[in-house]
């Protein structure tokens, strides 16, 4: 699953929050192309949807988004992570449903 969303001319900001936090939330998880002002460098991070994730803008009118991030080595959660300088969002399903197991 591939998410392309553009953000050309959106009716309103609240809509495209709405259109891509859904997409969002239908995928397994995503990965988050960004750049980070701490490490000085591009980074891609694993990250997934949930209850707690949103879309906002900061002060400064950029695009941010706060969802959780998971640790790149070993894909353990890492806790909750916002990203701002985003270049691109990559959405992806599991090729297999996982089933229960007891």
């Amino acid at each position: 699953m591939n998410i392309e969303h553009t953000i050309e001319e959106p009716n309103s900001f609240e809509e495209f929050q709405d259109s891509l936090g859904s997409k969002l939330a239908e995928a397994d998880h995503f990965y988050i192309v960004h750049y980070c002002k701490k490490r000085d460098d591009v980074e891609e991070r694993r990250c997934y949807w949930d209850s707690k994730s949103k879309i906002w803008l900061t002060k400064a009118g950029k695009i941010a988004i706060t969802c959780v991030a998971l640790n790149n080595e070993e894909h353990t959660i890492d806790g909750y992570r916002t990203f701002t300088n985003i270049f691109t969002i990559n959405g992806r399903q599991a090729k297999h449903k996982s089933r229960e197991l007891h």
